[in-house]
């Protein structure tokens, strides 16, 4: 099977990646609201010991990683005149946008019973989350098959991704303490702030669904009914797979430090500037730090940006660690440092996760798009549920009272040495197998060409590698 080749302008082409991309602006308002204040609102507004907010948190994030292949072989078997993946963003939106209400929603219960309930919420949110996640996530891989502009689609998508994660940053703390009508957050606050980012999210998971098109896949067969022992062969041949999957963990662990424990790190030390001011300019920074680490990939290939990109955010913590926060207007530089080089790992992350399909179809003739992002996301979830469930038991273990109205010396020095190491030791220790990737744009150009019954010496291939 061929590839039609269309002619394509600049800004044709702009906008089918943008048609995309605004779809991770609704999805991560969702996610970084939940680990920027999910925690938090247990510990904070519900009253819960941190050890029990943690383990819901991990329980929830568990659950996310094991509904995740069971939603990717769905959606593996679904084929409708709108494609493959988009009918889950239009049929699972209205559920997730539910579900992210109740999930800050105090119920009117204690002791147990409230515990259970919220576990149960947690699930059902999560739940929701893979029906549109995970589909949407896949798509990528039919939006292009040229590893390129993979690298664009993913600069841009993460420009969107970040997009959330600023609107978050910004409004949410202000509309949370203007609700609250002073200081301290209330539950209701939480529960119309909520109201409203699902709102936002829906309409932006609508606008990607209505401007979206799947592009019909270069040759072999797709698995569409697969069972067991197929997904366990797919798997296991794919070696590109395998070694991602332990980048992943690695580097949503390093992402999961931080982010779970940034407010934390804000309620509890001193002469900084407001968490909404902090926030906004790490946001910010991220969404800056996208198109200069693309232009950077394009430059270097991704490995070794890669590698740049962990030994900036591993010496930005050790500086801190040594020099301390070193506040420039109350905004410390290092907490910027790394919100810059966020940007540099997701968009490598999801320029080589579509890249390995093809790999796995090369090696096994099976085209597993839904596996293949099923296992991402899998591991994807296990990480930011250790690591929630780490941070709830170094918030104990350093003793965080949310009924205190100061912290002790020995809460904010726990949290200042946990942030100034964790996420950076976690993302170079990543950068080890990255190095280890069988993938590179010639090799992934030659790949297409195969599959698509094309000779690799009639593409045109960067002259940079990885």
């Amino acid at each position: 099977m061929t590839i039609a080749v269309e002619t394509e302008t600049r800004r044709d082409k702009s906008r089918r990646l943008a048609a995309y991309g605004v779809g991770d602006f609704g999805l991560n308002i969702y996610w970084n609201t939940l680990t920027l204040f999910l925690v938090f609102f247990y510990t904070v507004v519900v009253g819960l010991d941190p050890k029990v907010a943690g383990l819901i948190y991990f329980i929830g994030m568990a659950w996310d990683a094991v509904s995740d292949p069971v939603v990717a072989g769905l959606a593996e078997r679904v084929r409708t005149p709108r494609g493959t993946y988009l009918p889950f963003l239009f049929y699972g939106s209205p559920l997730l946008a539910l579900a992210f209400v109740l999930l800050f929603w105090v119920p009117p219960f204690e002791g147990s019973a409230l515990i259970l309930v919220l576990i149960a919420v947690a699930l059902l949110f999560r739940t929701a989350y893979t029906l549109v996640a995970i589909p949407y996530a896949a798509l990528s891989a039919r939006v292009t098959y040229d590893s390129m502009e993979r690298t664009e689609l993913a600069g841009v998508r993460m420009f969107f991704a970040f997009g959330g994660l600023l609107l978050v940053s910004l409004l949410a703390p202000k509309m949370l303490r203007a609700i609250s009508g002073g200081n301290e957050y209330t539950a209701g606050a939480f529960l119309v702030a909520s109201v409203a980012g699902a709102v936002v999210a829906t309409a932006a998971l609508y606008l990607c669904y209505a401007l979206s098109r799947e592009r019909p896949p270069p040759g072999g067969s797709e698995l569409s009914h697969p069972t067991l022992r197929q997904v366990a062969h797919v798997l296991l041949r794919n070696r590109a797979l395998l070694i991602l999957l332990c980048i992943i963990f690695l580097q949503s662990s390093g992402n999961a430090s931080l982010m779970v424990s940034l407010l934390f790190f804000l309620e509890t030390q001193e002469g900084l500037a407001s968490q909404e001011t902090v926030l906004t300019a790490f946001a910010v920074a991220t969404m800056v730090g996208v198109p200069l680490w693309t232009q950077i990939i394009r430059w270097t290939g991704k490995k070794i940006a890669w590698v740049l990109a962990s030994s900036i955010m591993t010496a930005s913590g050790l500086a801190m660690l040594v020099f301390g926060t070193l506040p420039v207007m109350a905004v410390p530089v290092p907490i910027i440092v790394y919100g810059a080089c966020l940007g540099a790992f997701a968009v490598m992350l999801w320029s080589f996760v579509p890249d390995t399909v093809e790999y796995g179809q090369v090696q096994t003739g099976l085209r597993a798009e839904g596996v293949s992002f099923g296992a991402v996301m899998v591991s994807q979830k296990l990480a930011g549920a250790l690591m929630g469930l780490i941070v709830g038991l170094v918030l104990a273990r350093i003793g965080f009272d949310a009924n205190l109205a100061s912290q002790t010396e020995e809460t904010r020095q726990g949290l200042f040495v946990f942030l100034s190491l964790a996420p950076g030791l976690l993302f170079l220790l990543s950068a080890v197998p990255v190095l280890m990737l069988p993938l590179s744009r010639r090799r992934h150009a030659d790949m297409v060409s195969a599959l698509s019954g094309r000779s690799p010496d009639t593409v045109e291939v960067p002259s940079r590698e990885g």
